[in-house]
């Protein structure tokens, strides 16, 4: 399987690149972190997979005085996070924190965030038993993600592991599995909410060059990109805005 630190080179400077450029478009994934995540003040938080940082300034604008710490097997991607006084970052995978660090001390964080990343994890056995130590006593995490079996599985698998830079072979979580993960890692059993956030462009062209530069498909087309997306994923006009439906899930569990 693909290294989580697949994130470098010509598929991170693409994927900064486009964020910058369309900076909201992504508005409504943010929304769904925040309504699921409930960051609250004074709590200290671990974000997994954080990357450039788009959920992370948020997070960390609403936990303060709490500590966010961010982390991501990428230092490249890490380069993109904000600096607030409130955030830590440390480079590691989800499956190869330092649990016990100083940074990372055990029984300590209100609650872990990955958004959209941990299909990447090469061992999430073990992510899940760091995730468990980190947490203190009713601790919660909560992981967006996309599930096996999903159009936006389909997207990636037929899609995106093609026509990216880097490959895209990764390990989709079924609920099965990840209500076995959280089972074995001493966590409660799961509550999953699914739904289709809408990442939204002002032109069709703006939408396939999105999906082209975030992916890094520079084995294709923002044509071909757009093309094949509305095929699998749909997308509607609405607003005065062209809107990409974006199926996640979202799982929610506690720390006994």
């Amino acid at each position: 399987m693909t290294s989580e630190i697949e994130f470098i080179g010509l598929r991170s400077s693409l994927y900064k690149e486009i964020m910058k450029e369309m900076p909201d478009a992504r508005e409504e994934e943010l929304q769904l972190c925040l309504k699921h995540l409930k960051p609250r003040k004074d709590e200290n938080i671990v974000e997994t997979g954080a990357g450039g940082g788009f959920f992370t300034d948020s997070i960390a604008k609403a936990i303060l005085p709490g500590i966010l710490v961010a982390t991501d097997p990428s230092n490249e991607q890490l380069e993109g996070i904000p600096k607030l006084e409130n955030i830590q970052i440390l480079p590691s995978g989800a499956d190869t924190l330092p649990v016990g660090h100083q940074t990372l001390p055990t029984n300590y964080f209100d609650a872990i965030w990955s958004g959209g990343s941990f299909h990447h994890v090469p061992n999430k056995t073990s992510a899940f038993k760091n995730y468990f130590n980190l947490l203190k006593p009713g601790g919660r995490l909560v992981i967006a993600d996309v599930y096996a079996g999903s159009k936006l599985a389909q997207h990636f698998d037929l899609e995106v592991a093609k026509y990216c830079v880097t490959g895209h072979e990764v390990a989709f979580l079924s609920r099965e599995f990840a209500d076995s993960l959280c089972h074995n890692a001493g966590f409660e059993k799961p509550t999953f909410y699914d739904g289709t956030i809408q990442w939204k462009f002002k032109t069709r062209a703006d939408l396939g060059l999105f999906l082209y530069k975030i992916h890094a498909m520079v084995k294709t087309t923002p044509e071909q990109c757009l093309e094949h997306a509305e095929k699998i994923l749909g997308i509607e006009y609405k607003n005065g805005m062209y809107c990409l439906n974006w199926p996640l899930t979202v799982l929610v569990t506690y720390k006994r």
